[in-house]
């Protein structure tokens, strides 16, 4: 069983690309083309039409996808039933998924979250986003489905939004740190046991590249985890705040865009072509982007290899 940091450390590898495409599933800004019979289709149907067309549109520019479970549950049952629908296919097309939903509570209700997402009986995704704040004991049932199944976390530790520093910036009176610097320390510890051949950890963070210093920090701290970089795009971060999470060697970080790959795309009568070669091109923009800035920082860090 492979784990699955090396799964995704080899698929970075393949595309040459650290792009995540984030589905969040809204009905009402989709194109036209796609809601047209809707009262005939339903959500269901909607919602899994527009993400077969963003997974074709992405095909071999991206290793993973994120869906984000709230956009699904806002449509209820046939939201869920969509979520399943889009899961599988995208692992259809070889792509790892990375289930969205900062899932956790106390540890008998965590391990039923675990099971749920990082199990192989219900949703079965390859990862899962995680929040730390209810204590150590409430990440283990977490840690332990990475270990049974070959899956992974990403724990969140310093978000995108600017509300972020009101609890994360806080610092402790035991450590003089940062409450996210502590919790780094934590996920760090956690990743010692789920160390890939690849020399990366299945115990990833979420880091908002809207803070690009402290993203720096942090990436120091815990240079063996994967980094979800968030904020990118319509949230404002720049390129080089996605850039600043990344290790000397290009890897170690994936770079999240949402509503700036899949909404972007002009009037609501676009066509299905135009639609399709605009999620493309927003795609491979973001991409070359990223990679310009990751190559210069690589360079900036090792003068002599210029």
């Amino acid at each position: 069983m492979r784990i699955f940091s090396d799964r995704l450390v080899e698929s970075l590898q393949k595309t040459g690309s650290p792009c995540v495409v984030g589905l969040d599933p809204r009905i009402d800004r989709m194109p036209a083309f796609i809601k047209s019979g809707r009262a005939e289709k339903g959500a269901r149907a909607i919602i899994c039409d527009f993400h077969e067309l963003v997974l074709d549109a992405v095909d071999g520019l991206v290793s993973a996808v994120k869906p984000q479970l709230a956009f699904f549950e806002r449509y209820g049952t046939a939201g869920i039933q969509a979520f399943e629908d889009t899961v599988q296919a995208a692992k259809q097309r070889g792509l790892l998924v990375i289930a969205d939903g900062k899932r956790n509570d106390v540890d008998s209700t965590a391990e039923a979250y675990a099971a749920a997402y990082l199990g192989k009986e219900a949703f079965d995704v390859d990862a899962l986003t995680v929040t730390p704040y209810l204590g150590r004991d409430s990440m283990v049932p977490f840690v332990d489905a990475c270990r049974d199944h070959g899956k992974g976390i990403f724990v969140v530790l310093k978000t995108s939004n600017p509300g972020s520093g009101d609890y994360q910036d806080q610092k402790l009176e035991s450590t003089g740190r940062p409450l996210y610097e502590n919790v780094a320390h934590t996920i760090r510890q956690f990743g010692e046991g789920l160390m890939g051949e690849s020399g990366y950890s299945s115990a990833g963070a979420v880091v908002g590249a809207t803070f690009p210093e402290q993203a720096r920090r942090l990436r120091a701290l815990l240079p063996n985890a994967i980094i979800l970089v968030t904020g990118y795009g319509a949230q404002g971060a720049t390129p080089e705040g996605a850039a600043a999470c990344f290790n000397p060697d290009g890897l170690g970080a994936i770079v999240n865009s949402s509503r700036g790959i899949t909404y972007s795309f002009g009037s609501e009568d676009v066509t299905k072509a135009a639609f399709l070669s605009a999620v493309r091109e927003n795609t491979l923009r973001m991409r070359d982007e990223i990679m310009r800035k990751v190559s210069q920082s690589a360079l900036a860090s090792h003068p002599a290899s210029r």
